[in-house]
This record gives structure tokens, sequence and C-alpha cells, in this order.
């Protein structure tokens, strides 16, 4: 499967009561675009949809547009035997038809929008997913401030990288990027994630003013990054600071902190 790059893409709805971008918006806001990274190819969820990724042979997700923390998301490998389904807790189930499959999915996405994503091709440490949170926070000036990263890692089993049951957790960054690099890649792909996380801020500029953005990044074996999904602030609340004081090293989470105590205090000074 290729990616679409027509009009269909500057079609772009945003959620005025959330005051966000669903899954599914925010990929059609990006993917028109010659970005630093990867997108997985990704469609809404319906029965077309699901024949096509299913007449493959590459495992892909479900997942519902509007949740966070891997939240009712499934994996579906197919095999030359059927389909594997493997839920975020790892819970697991093996179908041996289309049919079947079709029947559980839609069954499960009963009452959600859903898309239907292409796994990305990511290495893993120690055999468990992980990813690499790029967080940008606005000064009190409205400028892009680079915060910090780190990275998630799943538990045992598990399909997703923020869920840390079974020996998940967070680790400092640079921890995996010198265990999977050379200092000089390290080095390059931290550079790689800098750019990317900017560049997303510089396109969401266009639309809505957030004030935070968490960028969620994978990597492949060539060392190219994936986006695997952009969080921001909204009427729900925002990328979490909590991440970040989960690092041995409380550095960074205490700036954000008093990053954000220092924009609110002189917005509300200056009436912004």
């Amino acid at each position: 499967m290729s990616q679409y790059n027509d009009a269909f893409y500057t079609d772009i709805y945003f959620d005025e009561e959330r005051l966000f971008f669903n899954k599914w918006e925010m990929y059609k806001l990006l993917v028109p675009h010659n970005l630093p990274f990867q997108i997985p190819y990704t469609e809404l969820l319906s029965f077309s949809s699901l024949d096509r990724f299913t007449s493959g042979s590459a495992p892909f997700y479900i997942k519902p547009v509007d949740t966070w923390l891997g939240k009712d998301i499934t994996l579906i490998t197919p095999t030359h035997q059927g389909f594997m389904i493997q839920m975020p807790n790892g819970a697991s189930q093996f179908v041996t038809t289309k049919q079947n499959l079709t029947h559980i999915i839609f069954q499960q996405y009963a009452k959600s929008i859903a898309i239907i994503q292409q796994q990305a091709p990511l290495v893993s440490a120690n055999r468990r997913a992980f990813d690499i949170r790029v967080h940008l926070q606005r000064d009190e000036l409205g400028q892009w401030l680079y915060a910090g990263d780190l990275i998630r890692i799943g538990g045992e089993g598990a399909v997703v990288s923020n869920l840390f049951a079974k020996g998940g957790g967070i680790v400092e960054t640079d921890a995996i990027l010198n265990q999977l690099y050379s200092p000089n890649n390290a080095y390059v792909t931290r550079e790689k994630l800098t750019n990317s996380a900017f560049a997303i801020a510089r396109l969401l500029d266009h639309y809505y003013p957030f004030i935070d953005i968490g960028a969620d990044f994978g990597i492949d074996h060539e060392g190219n990054l994936w986006l695997l999904e952009v969080n921001t602030n909204d009427r729900n609340g925002r990328p979490a600071y909590d991440l970040f004081k989960k690092l041995p090293n409380k550095t960074i989470y205490k700036q954000m902190i008093a990053k954000d105590k220092q924009r609110k205090k002189f917005w509300s000074k200056n009436k912004v």
C-alpha cells in the first residue's frame, strides 16, 4: 500500500468542542507533507479497508481515533493458517477465517470510530516495544521550546509501548540509543527527533495555537523515524508531564513545571 497524496487530505476536521485533532484527522493533516519521518499507512476502519489489509501479509493495528494510553488498540497478524489477534494487555486469540476476524473486529469497535494502520517496521529493546516521547512547550512569548525526551518500554507481551505492566517503564533516551547505535548515529537520531518535533509544531501552528505537543516516534533498522502518535493539549488535558517525573533525574520534569507556571503567570498578567 502507498500513501495517498491528493485533495482528500486537505479536508481536515478540527474538533471545536475538545480542541484537538483525532488520530485520523492528524494523519490527514500530516501525510501530504515532506517531513523528516515516516508515517504508517492508515485508513478509516471499514469493511472494505479491513478486507484490503487482511489481503496482505503485514501486521496492522486497529485504533479508536480519540483514545490515549494504548486503550482499545488491537494488533492483527496475518498467517498462513489465519489471523492472530492481540490485545494491549497481551491477551490473544487466533481465528482461521477472514469472516471470523471481521465479525470480532466490528463487534469490538461497534461503538467507536477507528483507524486501521500498518505496523511500522520498528526495532525493539530486549524484545520489547518502545517509543520515544518528544515534548515541546510553548514559552510565554509564543515560541516553541524543546522540553525533553524519554523512552517508554512496553511490558512483556504488550503490543504497544505505553503499557508498563510486566517489566515495562520509562528510561532515559540515551540508555536505549547507546545500545542500538554508535555515538555518532545516536547523535544523528537525536537531531532527527528535534527536527521532526519542530516540523510537526510548525504545521499545527497553521490550525490552532497549541501550547504542548508530545510526539511519539519509533525507529526502524535503518535508523529512520516513524511517527506513532501526536498528542496535544486539549480540553481533556495535555501530554503528560508526569512521564518525565519517572526518570531518575527529575531536572526535565522540574523545568517543564516551572515553564508552565511562568507562562501562565505571564499570560494572566498580560491577558494573552
